[in-house]
């Protein structure tokens, strides 16, 4: 005899917002908590009024700012509600016992016990164990372990943000991660060290759901791929792979019988499964259905929740004493069938093939969940077939628009819009995510700085993002429809430029390719204003993307090319060891990266062994070497603490040598100068390449070459010049050199006629001199030409941010 099918209990009301996650915090105990956007936090219990539940206790975080997570833990004694917020900050407060009233709902509310500060971003999961620790996860990429509420562990073993996590015992925690992997770790929490035990793999997009196995033999994952995996603990790959949910699996949970899971998700369903199939389909009426839970009932069957975009929370169950009125049901039945679903739930709809209502008498459903589609009166209404009672039940009708409800991830954090964007042949798409909320102007620089291109493009990607998002009120958007406008050509495909130069032979490509995988520049952040103008400047600009993978690939590849020729110049047992250390370095995730501010960053390698290694090698099989330069240069203070880096720099590219032109000379400098400009990133770097020996060094080695031989390599000279002046601006510049300085930004706006990047940065730094402290010491008839020759170079180009900075300048007074 087949098991009796869930159906509706009852709905719980009162979140103003998204529901975002639900707690069963016992398997015997009939309890509920709820987290929500509206910032609040409610703990149910059943009523003593009704067979319904009510609010036991309610609380609001204590930023009042979205409340992503929830849960329940003891301590000393007494028991206490635990909330994650949008913020990163933990909070816990005081749950009554049974013998205490609870206070009244529309009393005061609650104060925290606890306010726990360390996480940088989201605090999206947390678990807690029977031993009394707590786990937190987050959009920082970390997870903390908190004993007796203190911080004793921090666990940094994923890419992305983390989305699940859950303690398997009290030595064991299990973590899941927007890098779509799932990692076993080993606590210890004595010594506050957790090690990484075994890595699961399977889902191919992000996890964002954990369930244990009640009998301790594994678990169950969900993702955004839309499956569902059952793992053992001592196998990587999942031993059952489930599907049926049409979008992104937000949440899942195992029955404490082991008799199998319930999930949701995106698609607007709530799913029961054992472990070999899909039972049950329970269609709802909002497309997002954030959290699910298995809850006592106090019977022998417990209550299945559900918790949804639409501040509600449903209870379902098999008990007949417990369920809604027929009435009820029915209603909710109308509802979920007069629910408008879009295509990408369905897929695409072709009016003329669909059959009449008369097809659902014709034949029965193949299994549960399955969806068809007919033509009702001129009206395509949406089918589901339910295994447990036979019968196709309508779960909405059919309508063309894309719902704008419908998030996508990208790193881990959920957007509107994803969009694809190409910037060259031969590479990757680039992703554009953007909020609807949210200003395009903004969204346009955070793209433009992550990928470092020219923020000349601004305009045109903001002008892309409300073509792209007509439907959406966003402003005067320059265009209607659904079509992807290539924002400079109107063509279909967005081609931005690798360089902001042409001309050089190399081109700006990358050296591992020869593709654009490096952009010539970076976007310019946002600036320090001064009385509502433009400078000082006082952001460091700097070239950090780099595929560390490819680099030491291509080193391995040439290493073994020198061997065969050369063995002294091979790379020695020593030098590898460095090169390994540099590599786990860079591919470490930002967060685990050592603080540019700091002096003493603790890092293993030897930065002499590697400069060493870079001038050692034949000249043209160097520039991966140097590009690895170009990157420790932006990301280690201990590369920048190097006395001999920026010399090494310049070797290494043969700029202390006659110019000769051709490719190999071309990409090493290239290279080379990008290192001199990510010095400045550090403190250590910008202590060492200020020297004034340095800063002698360099100013004659730019100065000294015939400007059109520079070459694509134009803007990096002028961003060199422009982190100078910042440090001027900070009183660190050595003051014996600021005519060297002025003489450098001279020569690059005196020559240069095309690059508006070129132009705009060496203005910058011509500002920036002119208000920092050895202003004074500058000859007041060079300054008057460099004024002179910004003007008439911004009323020949008309960009406006080019004439904004020139009549600023022209203001100061030299």
């Amino acid at each position: 005899m087949s098991s009796p099918p869930y159906q509706l209990a009852f709905t719980l009301h009162g979140h103003a917002a998204d529901v975002r996650n639900l707690c069963a915090p016992s398997p015997e105990i009939p309890l509920l908590l709820s987290a929500s956007r509206d910032g609040s936090a409610i703990v149910w219990g059943p009523s003593s009024k009704s067979k319904e539940w009510d609010v036991k206790l309610r609380v609001e975080g204590p930023e009042k700012r979205f409340v992503s997570c929830v849960g329940l833990t003891r301590w000393n004694g007494q028991a206490y509600l635990l909330l994650g917020s949008q913020s990163g900050v933990l909070s816990s407060y005081i749950l009554p016992s049974g013998d205490t009233a609870p206070p009244p709902v529309d009393g005061p509310l609650e104060e925290p016990q606890h306010t726990l500060v360390e996480h940088r971003q989201n605090l999206c999961c947390l678990d807690t164990s029977k031993g009394g620790l707590i786990a937190t996860g987050s959009w920082d990429k970390s997870v903390i372990v908190w004993k007796d509420f203190k911080k004793v562990l921090t666990v940094q073993s994923h890419d992305q943000a983390i989305w699940a996590v859950k303690f398997v015992g009290e030595d064991r925690l299990l973590t899941a991660s927007a890098d779509k992997k799932i990692i076993l770790h080993s606590l210890d929490i004595a010594s506050g060290r957790s090690t990484p035990l075994q890595t699961y793999t399977g889902h191919s997009e992000p996890v964002r759901g954990l369930s244990l196995k009640p009998d301790g033999s594994g678990f169950w994952s969900c993702a955004n791929d839309g499956n569902i995996n059952i793992y053992s603990f001592d196998q990587p790959s999942p031993k059952t792979t489930l599907s049926g949910h049409t979008s992104f699996v937000y949440s899942i949970s195992a029955f404490p019988d082991g008799s199998g899971a319930i999930s949701s998700g995106e698609d607007g369903t709530l799913r029961v499964w054992s472990e070999t199939e899909l039972v049950q389909t329970i269609p709802h009426t909002s497309n997002s259905l954030w959290s699910s839970a298995i809850v006592p009932s106090g019977l022998s069957s417990p209550y299945i929740a559900s918790s949804s975009s639409d501040s509600t929370i449903r209870l379902f169950t098999k008990e007949e004493r417990l369920m809604a009125t027929a009435e009820e049901r029915a209603e909710w039945d109308k509802e979920v069938g007069g629910r408008q679903l879009d295509k990408s739930q369905v897929g695409d709809v072709k009016q003329s093939d669909l059959p009449g209502i008369e097809a659902l008498g014709r034949e029965a459903g193949k299994k549960d969940g399955q969806v068809i589609m007919i033509k009702n009166n001129g009206v395509v209404e949406a089918y589901q077939w339910s295994q447990p009672t036979s019968t196709w039940q309508q779960i909405g009708q059919v309508v063309d628009a894309i719902g704008q409800g419908r998030k996508q991830l990208y790193e881990g954090q959920e957007y509107d819009y994803v969009f694809d964007v190409d910037v060259s042949e031969g590479m990757p798409p680039l992703k554009l995510p953007y909020n609807v909320a949210e200003n395009p102007w903004i969204a346009a620089q955070r793209f433009l700085n992550k990928h470092e291109l020219p923020s000349t493009y601004c305009e045109q990607v903001v002008e892309f993002i409300q073509k792209n998002t007509a439907g959406v009120t966003l402003g005067q958007g320059s265009g209607g429809g659904n079509e992807y406008v290539d924002p400079f050509t109107g063509g279909s495909r967005y081609t931005g430029a690798t360089s902001a130069n042409a001309g050089s032979s190399y081109g700006g490509g990358d050296p591992f390719t020869g593709s654009g995988a490096y952009s010539s520049s970076p976007a310019p952040p946002s600036q320090p204003q001064r009385s509502n103008g433009i400078l000082p400047v006082k952001t460091y600009l700097s070239f950090k993307q780099m595929n560390v993978n490819a680099a030491k690939a291509k080193i391995a590849q040439l290493n073994d090319e020198i061997k065969a020729t050369s063995s002294d110049m091979a790379i020695s047992d020593e030098e590898e060891k460095t090169l390994n250390e540099i590599y786990a370095l860079l591919s470490s995730p930002t967060v685990s990266l050592p603080s540019p501010e700091t002096r003493d960053s603790k890092e293993r390698y030897d930065p002499e062994v590697f400069l060493g290694l870079v001038g050692k090698w034949p000249e043209d099989k160097r520039f991966p070497l140097i590009d690895l330069s170009r990157c420790l240069a932006a990301l280690s203070p201990l590369f920048g603490s190097s006395p001999s880096a920026p010399d090494a720099l310049i070797k290494a590219c043969a700029l202390d040598t006659p110019w000769s032109p051709g490719k190999t000379r071309e990409t090493n400098t290239l290279l080379s100068l990008r290192g001199l400009a990510n010095l400045f990133v550090t403190a250590n770097g910008r202590q060492t390449i200020s020297q004034p020996q340095t800063v002698e060094s360099i100013s004659s080695v730019l100065r000294g070459l015939e400007w059109n031989s520079w070459g694509n390599r134009k803007v990096v000279v002028a961003t060199i010049a422009l982190n100078y002046s910042i440090v001027a601006v900070g009183g660190n510049f050595p003051v014996q050199h600021t005519e060297k300085l002025l003489d450098l930004i001279i020569y690059i706006l005196s020559n240069e006629k095309e690059d508006l990047e070129t132009i705009y940065r060496a203005s910058v730094a011509l500002g920036n001199l002119l208000v920092s402290p050895l202003a004074g010491s500058l000859k007041v008839g060079e300054i008057s030409n460099a004024k002179s020759t910004i003007s008439k170079l911004a009323n020949e180009k008309g960009e406006k941010r080019l004439k904004d900075l020139a009549k600023e300048i022209e203001g100061l007074g030299v």
